[in-house]
């Protein structure tokens, strides 16, 4: 049968007449067993009264005493299981009706997977000591007090320790205290949980001294800390009618970016006789302001889409319940956004306000705000309105300036009107560090009978570096993106940039998350024109090539081909530059192959791979250089050194990360030389100079130096070092004895130099 008795076993079984009832009492050195053992064993007796959970504890093996009757259960013993081990000292009385039965104990449990009895995925083991006494162990009938000791439990995938509780269950109702000093979550929690009327009463205080809330598996910043006191006073059984105040207050909040501080935020939810509810949040730090109308919280996105989709003939409205609709007005304060969103920082006088109005199909919004930095961009003074009711236009958008690493926008401005079922938008701004470049969009949006968003390019000009490019300059009614309902695919149909003969096309489909299939083609395009103006490097040339991104699944194919005729960089002829680039399958390695070939050399070469690894690119590459003219770098001296001259050859490698490669190579120049204006000097080095190349310096040993005018020589030694191409320090010695260093005519600045050598050799 499965059990297994051995040593001591004292049994008292009468099962004499029908008229007698069941009982046994037993002593166990050892009983091995399971539920479905014991059901078979005592069919009537156990079968109709052990609760189905037991089931899932598998085989357990138990040594103490039980004394069992049809109606009522004495137990002290110790059990091992497949999911952990117990102790249970337990009287229960009133087991005929097991619903209803009473019991009074203590309970002990070591390393036990309570998720497993719950079939619950995200609760796992506990260890606790509790002492129980009350009746019924469903819903209807439960009623115990529970007191004790939680020394571990396993949620979210984090172990708490040291919880304390004490309160009465009376499902569905609590009252009571709960305690948590754990190393990452210190909380008190004191009050009520009342869910046995038609209305759910919430009526509860919680403190929190401490919580990390990373380490607790809330959030995935580096850095989360939480403290504050809240009260809750709530009445409701649903978001829809929850009505009463919340209290927070002396709450601190801290993030990878800051610690944020907030003195009190009171939230107020009521309805007023008409069922017109009010919402108000009143905070110096978060938001302020209210919400008032009837309407449903799991409807507002579905008021929203129908109110804008109004405008158009095709659009079909979602069902909602007649008679919604709310205005809204609040002030969004910096304090909550940085710390929800931490690389978003907001003017403390931005605005939101609107209405909305389901029956009537009406929706108006108005947003203003001073200024608002995301990450490395700055937008300034933005004003948004929205009115689909307006007959001049439907939405307007104005910026006094938008602010880029890359580029800056200013006088941005974009309107829209409806005709003929289709939203038209035109928007027009300046460009450029001084507004010199203009930009004229036409663009037009409608909804097709499958729902699915198409959005039209007409004919666009932008004018850029003096420039004048057209999108879709044919007007060709192909150009388009069209984008389905849910926004999860879209498809870019011949997106066309134009001037004169040279283009720039877009083309491709995104479907979900898990497949890509986009490609960017350029066609005769002159670099000088799409560059953006770059004080030390010009570059000109003729590009022509394609960008490939494939995904499907789990599967990348990106791939790159581009090839630039009569690359110039810096007034300065290279020749052709070939440049290949693709990808592995997960996205994380690429392989890169460049050259260019002037006339019949190839004077540059780069081969290698560089990956991504944790965020960061890992470089492992080899270059190889043969007579490239040394004038494309001429500008990098600014005003310091200018006339930079010659060619250099050799081979180097670059590995690591980019921020900081190791570079380790050898290179040779011939016929080198540079102008220092400040000095009006003139320096050649003699031709097959060495110049090694060691992490991040430049290695001169012994290399000769005459100046062009006079012919003096000296010999060049020392080091030039850098940190990655930029904080350049400079360690040379030049012995001589007899070069030229200063070839000025007289002046203050002269006098200044030499006085300053003078006393430096003294």
């Amino acid at each position: 049968m499965g059990q297994k008795l051995t040593e001591q076993l004292i049994l008292e079984i009468f099962l004499g007449s029908k008229d007698q009832k069941f009982s046994m009492d037993g002593k166990f050195d050892k009983l091995l067993s399971s539920y479905d053992d014991l059901v078979v064993l005592l069919p009537e007796v156990l079968g109709k009264r052990l609760p189905k959970e037991m089931k899932k504890i598998g085989k357990f093996n138990i040594v103490g005493k039980a004394k069992v009757s049809t109606t009522a259960l004495e137990t002290d013993f110790k059990m091992a299981t497949d999911l952990g081990n117990g102790q249970v000292d337990l009287h229960m009385n009133n087991m005929d009706f097991i619903d209803k039965a009473s019991y009074s104990g203590n309970i002990i449990l070591t390393n036990f997977d309570v998720g497993a009895v719950l079939s619950r995925k995200d609760i796992g083991r506990t260890t606790l000591n509790l002492d129980v006494d009350g009746v019924g162990f469903t819903e209807k009938y439960l009623n115990t007090v529970i007191k004790g000791d939680i020394s571990k439990l396993d949620y979210n995938k984090y172990t708490y320790n040291n919880i304390v509780v004490n309160g009465n269950f009376k499902l569905p109702y609590y009252k009571g205290q709960i305690a948590i000093n754990d190393p990452n979550l210190n909380l008190s929690f004191d009050g009520l949980l009342d869910l046995s009327k038609k209305e759910n009463r919430y009526d509860f205080h919680i403190n929190v001294e401490n919580s990390d809330l990373r380490k607790l598996k809330f959030v995935g910043d580096s850095i989360s800390h939480f403290k504050g006191d809240v009260v809750v006073q709530l009445s409701g059984n649903s978001i829809e009618n929850l009505q009463g105040d919340i209290f927070i207050n002396d709450a601190e909040y801290q993030n990878p970016k800051s610690t944020y501080v907030f003195d009190q935020v009171n939230l107020n939810s009521s309805f007023d006789a008409d069922r017109l509810r009010t919402i108000t949040i009143s905070s110096n730090d978060v938001v302020d302001g209210k919400i008032v109308g009837k309407f449903r919280f799991d409807q507002l996105n579905k008021l929203v889409m129908n109110s804008v989709g109004s405008l158009y003939t095709n659009y079909k409205p979602y069902k909602v319940k007649k008679g919604q609709f709310l205005n809204f007005n609040f002030r969004v304060y910096d304090k909550v956004v940085e710390m929800l969103y931490p690389e978003i920082n907001i003017d403390s006088s931005t605005v939101v306000r609107g209405k909305i109005d389901s029956d009537l199909q009406e929706f108006k919004f108005r947003f203003r705000s001073k200024k608002i930095t995301a990450d490395k961009n700055t937008f300034d003074n933005i004003r948004i309105n929205i009115d689909n009711k307006n007959p001049l236009y439907n939405a307007y958008v104005e910026l006094d300036s938008i602010k880029t690493p890359y580029y800056k926008i200013r006088d941005f401005n974009l309107i829209n009107v409806t005709a003929n079922d289709t939203l038209y938008v035109r928007s027009e701004f300046k460009g450029g560090n001084e507004g010199e470049d203009y930009f004229n969009l036409d663009l037009y949006h409608t909804i097709d009978k499958n729902k699915n968003n198409i959005i039209g390019i007409k004919k666009s000009e932008m004018k850029f570096k003096d420039y004048l490019w057209y999108l879709n300059e044919n007007a060709e009614k192909d150009n388009q993106i069209i984008v389905d309902q849910y926004f999860k695919n879209f498809s870019f149909d011949n997106i066309v940039l134009s001037h004169e003969n040279q283009k720039i096309d877009l083309n491709g489909v995104i479907k979900g998350t898990d497949y890509k299939d986009l490609v960017l083609t350029f066609e005769d395009v002159d670099i000088n024109k799409i560059t953006p103006v770059n004080s030390k490097f010009v570059f000109d040339g003729n590009l022509n090539g394609n960008v490939n991104y494939k995904q499907n699944k789990n599967v990348y194919q990106p791939t790159a081909s581009i090839k630039i005729d009569h690359l110039v960089m810096n007034k300065t002829e290279l020749g052709t530059l070939n440049f290949d680039i693709s990808g592995d399958e997960n996205f994380k390695k690429f392989t890169v192959n460049s050259s260019i070939q002037n006339g019949f050399t190839e004077s540059f070469r780069a081969n290698g791979t560089f990956a991504i690894e944790n965020k960061e690119t890992i470089m492992d590459m080899s270059l190889k250089l043969e007579g490239f003219n040394l004038a494309t770098l001429g500008t990098i001296g600014g005003d310091v050194i200018s006339n930079v001259r010659g060619s250099v050859s050799g081979n180097a490698a670059v590995i690591g990360n980019l921020k900081k490669p190791e570079i380790n190579g050898r290179l040779y120049v011939e016929k080198a030389g540079m102008t220092i204006p400040y000095l009006n000097t003139d320096y050649e080095l003699s031709d097959r100079t060495v110049i090694d190349l060691t992490n991040e310096k430049f290695l001169f040993r012994n290399n000769q130096l005459t100046d062009t005018k006079y012919g003096t020589k000296g010999l060049l030694n020392g080091s030039i070092e850098h940190n990655n191409f930029g904080d350049w320090k400079l360690d040379l010695n030049v012995t001589s004895k007899r070069l030229v260093a200063l070839d000025t005519k007289d002046s203050e600045d002269a006098r200044i130099f030499w006085n300053s050598l003078y006393k430096w050799i003294c």
